[in-house]
């Protein structure tokens, strides 16, 4: 089986790295006995000390970018929840003996515009999330 360069090329981060398995260090090295353009690509890439992130770090920012997402999500969904419940709030009604009764309107006029005002923050919060949203790319 014969290797191309750009397959070798793609194996020195990991060889320079160390997280390479026994058998692919061996391959490395005999493919730089054998080539030596690959060989001094090699060398020049030890010499210039190429930063290769651990692959353990590079799942822990993924990790953290995914529960930041959920965390951002959850948040505007109670956001748009509260929004929702405190708007519908004040034209809940419940039927009794004589009909049906506004449970808020006519009975406490405070508790109404308690509930606006509460819809309203919730709402903003909601769309200035998701403004951030649209901002961040989500």
């Amino acid at each position: 089986m014969t290797l191309s360069p750009a397959v070798m090329n793609d194996l020195i981060p990991v060889y320079l790295a160390g997280e390479a398995c026994p058998e692919t260090r061996q391959l490395v090295e005999e493919y730089a006995q054998l080539h030596p353009e690959f060989a001094a690509a090699l060398r020049l890439a030890a010499e210039l000390e190429m930063p290769v992130p651990p692959a353990s770090a590079a799942g822990d920012l993924e990790i953290a970018a995914l529960r930041k997402t959920r965390h951002f999500v959850r948040l505007r969904s109670i956001f748009m929840g509260t929004g929702i419940f405190f708007t519908l709030a004040p034209f809940m009604f419940q039927f009794g003996s004589g009909g049906f009764e506004w449970l808020l309107i006519g009975r406490a006029d405070g508790l109404v515009s308690a509930s606006a005002s509460l819809a309203a923050a919730s709402w903003v919060a909601y769309w200035l999330m998701n403004r951030e949203a649209r901002k961040a790319g989500l």
